[in-house]
C-alpha cells in the first residue's frame, strides 16, 4: 500500500464502504472490526489517503456476499441483504451494548437523536449541492458556503465540517479545488483559501 495516485478508483472505493455502512449500519471502527481489518487502514481508505489491497477488498466484501467485480463496478448499485448477514445482528448488539458500558463507566453521555439529525441533514444537503443543483458551477471558498448554507437552508456549518464532509467529493470528475488567485487574498500562498467548482468549469480564468 502506498499514496493514492489514482483519485477516481480511491473515490469510488470510499463511496463502496460509506455504501456499505449506510446500509449495514455499521461505523467504520465497526465495519473495520467485523471485516477483520484494522481500523487506521480502512479509515485511510475512506478518507482516500492510502491504496488498498485487494486482499482488504475481499475482507470488506465477503461478510456481505458482495462479489469482487461489483464491488469496484461503478455502474453497479450495491444492494446488501442485511437480514442475512451471518453474525451482523448479533455483533451490532455486542457492540452496543460495549458502547454503553463505555458511555456509563466514563461518564460520556451519548449523542443526542438531534445532533445525529443535524450532521444527517448536513451530509444530505451538500451530497444535493454537489450531485443535483448547479450550485459549484461558479467557484466557491468555504468561508461562502457556510454563508450561503445558513442563507438558503438555514444549517450551520463550520468551514472546518464544510472541508471535512467536501473531501470525498474532490478529485475524479466531481469536484476540483485550486488556491484563491493570488490578487484575491492576501498572505502567502500556504495562507491562501481554496476554491471549490465543478470539474467541468473552465479554469484557465481562476
Amino acid at each position: 500500500m502506498g499514496k493514492v495516485k489514482d483519485n477516481a478508483l480511491a473515490t469510488l472505493i470510499s463511496s463502496r464502504i460509506t455504501e456499505i455502512m449506510n446500509q449495514s449500519g455499521l461505523s467504520l471502527n465497526g465495519l473495520a472490526s467485523f471485516s477483520g481489518l484494522t481500523a487506521g487502514p480502512l479509515r485511510s481508505h475512506y478518507n482516500k489517503t492510502l491504496t488498498i489491497t485487494v486482499e482488504h477488498v475481499a475482507k470488506i466484501c465477503q461478510p456481505f456476499s458482495i462479489p469482487l467485480p461489483d464491488f469496484f463496478n461503478p455502474e453497479i448499485v450495491l444492494v446488501i441483504d442485511i437480514d442475512n448477514v451471518p453474525g451482523l445482528s448479533t455483533f451490532k448488539e455486542t457492540t452496543f451494548s460495549q458502547e454503553q458500558n463505555h458511555l456509563l463507566k466514563h461518564k460520556i453521555e451519548p449523542i443526542s437523536e438531534s445532533v445525529n439529525e443535524d450532521l444527517r441533514r448536513q451530509r444530505e444537503l451538500i451530497a444535493h449541492v454537489v450531485y443535483a443543483s448547479d450550485y459549484f458551477t461558479e467557484p466557491k471558498t468555504l468561508e461562502q458556503m457556510a454563508d450561503d448554507f445558513q442563507e438558503n437552508y438555514n444549517i450551520n456549518f463550520s468551514t472546518e465540517r464544510i472541508y471535512s464532509l467536501l473531501r470525498k467529493y474532490v478529485g475524479g470528475e466531481v469536484l476540483q479545488r485550486k488556491p484563491l488567485p493570488r490578487p484575491k487574498c492576501k498572505g502567502s500562498i500556504s495562507r491562501r483559501p481554496f476554491l471549490y467548482f465543478k470539474s467541468t468549469v473552465e479554469t484557465q480564468n481562476l
